[in-house]
Order: structure tokens, then C-alpha cells, then sequence
């Protein structure tokens, strides 16, 4: 992560209704884990998911484009990964996320 890519995250997320990453800086989110921003919508800011590095995540990276904007997002089998850690909501989201890909493997 750079400073400069931490500062178009914080551009954009300025962009929500309250304007609450105003008060952001890109040593904010190089120095934290995670940053959360409670906003119109809740989001969490991290450099890394976990122990998924960026190379990893980007071998099985998907993509849609949203209003002409190109947008890559992790694979289900990455995403699973990513959310090994010690949070309770992780593990909620990592059992609802095998669930899904069980669903989908089913014949």
C-alpha cells in the first residue's frame, strides 16, 4: 500500500453522505490493521485481508465493471481465506461464505 493509493481510498469514502473519512490520513490506514468508517454506510479500510497477500488474492481475482468503472474483487475460495482471524464477525461471515460455496459446488 502507498500513501497515494491510501488517498484516493480516503477521496472516495469522503464521497458518503457524511463525509465522515474527511478526517482520514494515509498514515492512518498504513498504520492500522483495520480502520473503520461509520458513515451512511459502515466500511472497514485495511492494507492486507489477514493472511492473504496481494499477489494471492490477485491469481483468482474476479471482475465487474459498475458504471463504466472497472471493478476487481477477491474469488470465493480468497475471500474465504481472508476471513481466518480472530473476529467473531469473521467467523460468521467465513461459515455463511462455506455455506455458499458448498451450495455452489452442489450438484
Amino acid at each position: 500500500a502507498t500513501e497515494g493509493n491510501c488517498q484516493r481510498v480516503i477521496d472516495a469514502l469522503t464521497r458518503l453522505e457524511d463525509g465522515a473519512a474527511r478526517e482520514l490520513t494515509p498514515k492512518d490506514i498504513l498504520e492500522n490493521v483495520v480502520v473503520k468508517i461509520a458513515d451512511e454506510i459502515e466500511v472497514d479500510v485495511s492494507t492486507h485481508a489477514w493472511k492473504v497477500t496481494y499477489p494471492e488474492a490477485m491469481t483468482t481475482a474476479r471482475e465487474t465493471v459498475i458504471d463504466g468503472v472497472r471493478v476487481p474483487f477477491l474469488g470465493l475460495a480468497t475471500l474465504i481465506a481472508s476471513k481466518e482471524t480472530y473476529r467473531e464477525q469473521d467467523s460468521v461471515d467465513r461459515q455463511r461464505l462455506l455455506d455458499l460455496a458448498r451450495r455452489s459446488s452442489a450438484p
